[in-house]
């Protein structure tokens, strides 16, 4: 067998093989086991009587119409962001698209718990999100403020803007009239 010098001055003997393991020897833990015990209860069921008749159910249900299934959808899409999408169908449809300049308009329906078809339009532009529906509350046309003082009244010419008026009519007159007397033959 080769041996080898090591830096602390020892040996190492080199051999072919792996060294030989120590023998290993395991004790099986014992695990006693004792058998259940019966437990035994004593107490008595309670009585229970009923002598009161059940008291009648009603529900409030709208009545509906069974739901049908999707009968259309589409969806289209290109490179540069563009995209259209939609199903109809059953008791709610709805559509959406978007163009190139990134504005996305759309709609959707509904029937509301009430058996009514809400519909919602929608728009999302440059200028915020912006939505009206059958279901949204509308303001009250609002009355025309009244102004506070005397209302204002239009501005009047002066005299003199009176007559510079009067004078450019006239020469634009002339000048129509000279015109239409003698066309232009160029």
């Amino acid at each position: 067998m080769a041996t080898r010098q090591l830096l602390d001055g020892g040996q190492h003997e080199l051999s072919g093989g792996l060294p030989a393991a120590a023998p290993l020897s395991l004790k099986t833990p014992v695990i006693k086991t004792l058998a259940p015990t019966p437990i035994s209860y004593n107490v008595a069921p309670a009585p229970v009587s009923y002598n009161v008749a059940p008291a009648p159910v009603s529900y409030n249900v709208v009545p509906f119409a069974p739901v049908a299934p999707v009968q259309s959808q589409y969806h289209a899409q290109d490179e540069i962001g563009q995209y259209s999408f939609g199903y109809a169908g059953g008791p709610s449809s709805r559509a959406e698209s978007r163009d190139a300049f990134g504005v996305v308009r759309g709609s959707y329906n509904y029937v509301d718990s009430e058996g009514k078809v809400q519909t919602q339009h929608y728009v999302a532009d440059a200028l915020g999100f912006r939505a009206s529906g059958t279901n949204l509350p509308v303001a009250p046309d609002a009355p025309l403020a009244a102004l506070p003082g005397p209302v204002p009244e239009p501005v009047q010419d002066t005299a003199e803007v009176v007559a510079a008026k009067l004078a450019h009519f006239q020469a634009y007159n002339e000048a129509a009239a000279a015109a239409a007397a003698a066309p232009d033959t160029r």
